[in-house]
């Protein structure tokens, strides 16, 4: 049976959501290293902070903090198969291509639009990757992978977390060649007469790295493979509506569901339940996935805010979606699965009207393809003391970008929004020994390449003056070390975690990943900090 090309999946995202969690450039093996970075190449490999030498200074260390990373993952904007255009590189060399820039939904209709007083500033080649990773290189490249891991275990990074997404709303067809690896559960219902379409939709998103970087790292020897995190990033509006469109009269009328297939509140548990067993199945069991000291797998939650206010349109409460996962976990034998909340939000009372939702209304409940809207906001500080009850055992951050009334302007304000939060939500946890902070930090942030801060329907960003907050391997480093600090200061009770935010954030210019901009220097004050303690 041949089935419909308008069947076939075919994920094609033209929106980045901000903060979460892309023509293929040509790159080869032979790019030319010029001397300067040869000789680094060469004291790196003799020097006496080798991975070797690393791993002996962190054993011996008395308070050996866990650095952890945050990965994120590009994809393909294309929709040729034969043509590859990256949603970071497009950003990076240029705007012509960029789909971030032109995106409709984000920027109005005209795109983002430069003008004099809202100039195009790229492109933006200093972001282009060190030359051992082969510049701007192909995503699913296996030496690039094996060489991201190599880098991370030798500058004394324990771990990365990797952005997961997933589509909940996209059916597919088991025997369909094309779909026939796509995860199932297994002995769960599918339709034959159909070609095997599933009862029960959903799809892993922009895996393609993460695939060759777990593979690459199953080839390492043991002491040298990186830990690894789901960070379960449900931030999408957009993925939320596709989910509310299933069996709309307009997606009935193009084939995408067939009459009787609705997102009920019956499905949206099904698919909870079949993300989670996709975790047990396919990623929990592995030697080199991230465990707690009771051996419990660990899942990162970007946005919890989301994912609570839609659950809440079904009546679920975040609390019964996270037992639901930990009881299908204990079923299968595990200990139970630990959640940590990536959170972060507003704190004035003047901008209740971004802060975090916990409830989404449909505008007509009997057609919710229509729309809703985000109820029921709180500011960050009232939201925090709830996580524990909603059944996260952790929180952590992906960026802070302002703390009550100071705002992120340079990297020296984001330094001191940052002790903020290090401070209010490190006191608020050190009574509690079953909920720890992880203390967060971040490099900087810099979302010119896809257009700028906070787009507008007007085509410009709301405050550009926040898309210059640079550090150098100086300031980043003295931050790490204030964060080291105030890590060991709580240990007691908030743990040992310190997350950096990111090793590849290229459109946010949050990247701490080798550039030709600025080279290892943001690794090397990792090392110093944390394996050798200067």
């Amino acid at each position: 049976m041949k089935i419909p090309s308008h069947l076939i999946v075919s994920i094609i995202f033209l929106s980045l959501v901000q903060n979460g969690c892309g023509v293929k450039k040509a790159s080869t093996n032979d790019q030319k290293i010029s001397e300067e970075e040869t000789t680094n190449l060469t004291e790196r490999n003799t020097s006496k902070s080798t991975e070797d030498l690393a791993i002996t200074a962190r054993t011996n260390n008395q308070q050996d903090n866990k650095v952890g990373v945050f990965f994120m993952p590009s994809w393909n904007f294309s929709s040729d198969p034969k043509v590859d255009v990256d949603s970071f590189w497009a950003c990076l060399t240029g705007r012509e291509n960029c789909a971030l820039s032109k995106s409709t939904d984000s920027w109005g209709p005209r795109g983002r639009i430069y003008n004099r007083q809202y100039p195009y500033e790229g492109p933006f080649l200093d972001k282009k990757p060190h030359a051992s990773l082969k510049g701007f290189y192909k995503r699913d490249d296996p030496q690039v992978a094996k060489k991201q891991l190599e880098y991370m275990k030798e500058y004394g990074i324990d771990f990365f977390a990797y952005n997961w997404y997933y589509g909940r709303h996209y059916y597919y067809h088991l025997n369909f060649g094309p779909q026939s690896k796509v995860y199932y559960p297994k002995g769960w219902k599918r339709d034959n007469s159909r070609d095997g379409r599933v009862a029960v939709p959903g799809i892993e998103q922009w895996t393609e790295q993460l695939d060759v970087l777990l593979r690459e790292n199953a080839n390492l020897p043991n002491a040298k493979q990186m830990k690894w995190a789901i960070n379960w990033c449900d931030d999408s509006d957009g993925r939320w509506s596709g989910w509310i469109e299933m069996g709309s009269p307009a997606s009935i009328a193009e084939g995408r569901n067939y009459p009787g297939e609705a997102p009920t509140k019956d499905l949206y548990l099904q698919v909870h339940d079949k993300i989670t067993q996709m975790w047990i199945d396919k990623y929990f069991k592995r030697k080199d996935y991230l465990r707690d000291e009771n051996d419990r797998p660990i899942v990162y939650l970007y946005f919890p805010q989301d994912m609570e206010a839609r659950a809440a349109y079904y009546g679920v409460s975040m609390k019964q979606l996270l037992d639901r996962s930990n009881s299908l976990a204990q079923k299968a034998g595990l200990k139970g699965i630990k959640f940590i909340a990536v959170a972060s939000g507003v704190m004035m009372q003047n901008e209740l009207a971004y802060g975090m939702h916990t409830k989404w209304q449909a505008n007509n409940p009997r057609e919710p393809w229509r729309g809703g809207k985000y109820t029921e906001k709180l500011l960050l500080q009232d939201y925090v003391p709830r996580l524990k009850s909603m059944g996260f055992e952790g929180m952590t951050s992906y960026l802070y970008h302002s703390f009550y009334e100071k705002q992120n302007r340079s990297y020296a304000d984001m330094r001191a929004t940052y002790r903020g939060h290090w401070q209010k939500w490190s006191e608020y946890y050190q009574a509690d020994k079953d909920f720890e902070y992880q203390v967060p930090v971040a490099m900087g942030w810099d979302r010119r390449p896809a257009g700028g801060t906070w787009p507008q329907q007007t085509g410009f960003p709301s405050e550009p003056a926040k898309d210059k907050v640079i550090s150098n391997k100086s300031t980043f480093k003295a931050k790490l070390l204030e964060a080291k600090k105030q890590s060991e200061k709580y240990r007691a009770n908030n743990g040992n975690t310190i997350m950096i935010c990111c090793w590849n954030e290229y459109l946010e210019g949050n990247h701490i990943e080798p550039t030709e901009g600025h080279g290892f220097s943001y690794l090397e004050a990792i090392k110093e900090v944390f394996v050798f303690g200067k």
